[in-house]
Parts: C-alpha cells; sequence; structure tokens
C-alpha cells in the first residue's frame, strides 16, 4: 500500500512537472510574440539563460527540491544572465571553471553522504545499495575520461551513475533483473550508452537540456517485451546525450 502510494504521488508530481513546463513555453512564446509585433521587450527575457533557470525550476519541483542539477542550471543560467543584464560584471572566462569546481564539489559531498543518492521512491523499489553486491548495484562517476562496463548479475537492482565531462557505457546483455529497476543518472558535458537485451523496456523520465535520449533499437513486436523487464530511467541530462542500443 505503501508503495502504491509513492507512486500515486510521483506520477502526480510528474504531471504536474509537466503542467509547469508548459506554463513556462506559453510565457516563453507569448514573450517572443510580444517582441515580433513590435513590443519593446528585453531579449534575455527569451534568451537560453532564462531557459536553463527554467528548466532547472521544473527539475527542482519535479525532485521536491532535492535534486542539486536543478541548482546548478539555475545557478550557470542566472551567472550568465547578469552578464547580459549588466555587461562585465563577472568575468566570463571564469564560468566555467568555476562549474567544474562547483561539480567536484557536489561529488565529494554526495560521497560523504551531504547529498542522498537515492529518493523515497527508489529505496522502496530497491534495496538499500549497501546490501547489494557490487555486480547488483552500480555505483559509477566518470569525470573527464571514459568508463566501459560488462554487467553479468543476473538480480540486477539498479545504479547511480554520473557522466560528466566523460562518457559511460554500460552493457546488460549478459544480465538479467527480477523485477523493474532505476538507474538515476546525471550526465552533463558527457554521455551515456545503455546496451540492453531485446526483451527489456525502457522507460525514460529524464530532464533533458541541450541534450536528448536517442534510442536507436529495432521496432519489435510487443509481445517480445517482458513487463517483469523494465529498466526506468530517471534523473538529469544536459549538454549531452542518452543512447539507448540493443542487439538482436
Amino acid at each position: 500500500m505503501m508503495t502504491l502510494n509513492i507512486d500515486t504521488e510521483r506520477q502526480l508530481r510528474h504531471r504536474k512537472s509537466k503542467m509547469l513546463g508548459g506554463l513556462f513555453v506559453i510565457a516563453f512564446g507569448t514573450v517572443f510574440l510580444l517582441d515580433r509585433t513590435g513590443v519593446d521587450i528585453p531579449n534575455w527575457l527569451y534568451s537560453w539563460k532564462m531557459i536553463l533557470i527554467a528548466v532547472g525550476i521544473v527539475s527542482l519541483y519535479k525532485h521536491q527540491f532535492k535534486d542539486a542539477f536543478g541548482y546548478v542550471l539555475i545557478l550557470i543560467g542566472s551567472v550568465f544572465l547578469v552578464n547580459v543584464i549588466k555587461p562585465n560584471t563577472i568575468d566570463s572566462s571564469l564560468i566555467l571553471p568555476i562549474i567544474v569546481i562547483g561539480i567536484g564539489v557536489a561529488m565529494i559531498l554526495k560521497s560523504m553522504g551531504f547529498i542522498k543518492k537515492k529518493s523515497r521512491h527508489f529505496e522502496e523499489l530497491h534495496i538499500n545499495a549497501s546490501e547489494n553486491s557490487p555486480e547488483d548495484f552500480l555505483d559509477l562517476t566518470t569525470f573527464f575520461g571514459g568508463t566501459t562496463k560488462l554487467i553479468t548479475s543476473k538480480n540486477f537492482k539498479g545504479a547511480n551513475v554520473t557522466s560528466v565531462f566523460g562518457g559511460t557505457e554500460l552493457n546488460f546483455t549478459k544480465a538479467d533483473m527480477q523485477h523493474p529497476v532505476v538507474i538515476k543518472s546525471t550526465t552533463a558535458f558527457g554521455g551515456l550508452v545503455l546496451i540492453v537485451p531485446s526483451n527489456w523496456q525502457v522507460q525514460s523520465e529524464l530532464v533533458t537540456i541541450f541534450g536528448g535520449v536517442d534510442d536507436k533499437r529495432p521496432i519489435l513486436d510487443d509481445t517480445t517485451r517482458d513487463d517483469n523487464k523494465i529498466l526506468i530511467l530517471k534523473g538529469n541530462c544536459a549538454f549531452g546525450g542518452v543512447e539507448i542500443q540493443s542487439y538482436i
């Protein structure tokens, strides 16, 4: 019953976050329309900086204001926006190093337990990572590099995957799962490749900004899909991409 309530709450928040995102799109479209009809509208109101801030707000709402990624998006958008409104307020050449340092600090805080790795819903679906073998639950971080891993666990229970300025490839062709599992992914200026068995289903709930999810699997008959083999992607993807592949 508790799991059902959590699922209902999650679905409701997911729908509301989509509505919030739709409202932002309408607002941007309205401002853009007013500008095209001759109304004096500052260009920064519908710039990519404001889009970053809006996506950050939606991401925070969707994750109950517990996801650092949303704060990062708002910070990046705000820093660049300040320079647009008041030029030369911040030295632009310092922005990228500051972002890299911020990501490093977040990684350290996460490793020390100051930033929670899993939401309540995530914990309800899976046993705590410390109770699983390294093969059953993955915790991978790729920073300025590349990681390729073949998963052979026959009772895969989920993963936390962080790819920043680098790429991660996870091959599940020799793996199996006993129930739907979640991969919590944070991809920034990098990429994530998932190679899954043909009978697995993949559901993406990723928040993307200047990035996307590319499903390159061939279209198969739905009868080949196994309802117990569902891989749920959660998290964020910014300035990067997630690619899903399957070998027939």
